[in-house]
């Protein structure tokens, strides 16, 4: 996509420009009359996989117990590690679960319907060129239709993903920095003359017991199966933004 990156990206306006592009790819890939053959090959790549949804499930079942990890740490009251820190961690990881299982939940209904969507799609888009021979309530069966893909696909009754209670930018982010954090020293206390002379971790390690390493290299691992479900989520966010972009540049060729 040229114009649209994030999922807060797609309006009526961005999806006109793009579908340009879109169109001539479509013309190419899906020619004319459409077959479900054709539309196989081409919409499979929007598809979500069995794996995606096993990160994600395994990632929400992993959030409480790696923020009752942490918070042992923080109980602990061991001067080896950033009381502060680890709290930011733990407020971090307590934003994930809500917006994480909404997504999962949306992803299994996607899961589930991306099949009949296959199979309905070839006769229910070449019925648009001869829209205007149609009859009213044919158009209008046609109508709610499309509108049930774009609500499918966008959670949403207009052009725009209603991204808000799922993952979005935002905690990709968090997870990405708070992982990244992690490896370069953010659980355990740094002194202020390692901090001035900017001491590589690794360096500052030899002076950390073995065991508390290895405690929050053990964390460290669970947070990163988190974030792995947190990027497969936002990932199929972006997919179905695509995917209702390509029935819109659909919609645009044949009836527009």
């Amino acid at each position: 996509m040229l114009y649209i990156h994030q999922l807060k990206d797609l309006t009526p306006k961005s999806a006109d420009i793009e579908s340009t592009f879109i169109i001539r790819e479509l013309k190419v890939k899906t020619p004319l009359p459409l077959t479900e053959a054709k539309i196989r090959d081409y919409f499979t790549l929007f598809f979500i996989s069995e794996s995606e949804k096993q990160a994600m499930a395994e990632a929400v079942e992993l959030i409480e117990p790696t923020i009752q990890e942490v918070q042992a740490l923080l109980r602990s009251k061991d001067p080896v590690y950033e009381p502060i820190n680890l709290q930011r961690a733990i407020n971090m990881l307590r934003e994930i679960p809500p917006p994480l299982l909404n997504n999962l939940n949306y992803a299994k209904v996607i899961f589930i319907w991306q099949e009949d969507l296959i199979q309905e799609f070839a006769p229910l888009f070449n019925s648009l060129a001869q829209l205007k021979d149609r009859s009213y309530e044919e158009r209008v069966t046609i109508n709610q239709k499309l509108n049930e893909i774009f609500e499918r696909l966008l959670r949403n009754n207009v052009i725009a993903f209603n991204y808000k209670d799922i993952i979005y930018e935002a905690q990709t982010s968090r997870m990405n920095d708070l992982l990244e954090s992690i490896e370069r020293g953010f659980f355990f206390h740094i002194g202020l003359e390692e901090e001035l002379k900017k001491i590589d971790f690794e360096f500052i390690k030899r002076r950390i017991p073995v065991e508390k390493l290895n405690t929050v290299q053990h964390t460290r691992d669970k947070i990163a199966k988190i974030k792995k479900g947190v990027n497969a989520a936002y990932d199929i966010n972006i997919r179905m933004m695509n995917w209702a972009l390509v029935v819109y540049s659909y919609i645009k060729w044949l009836h527009g």
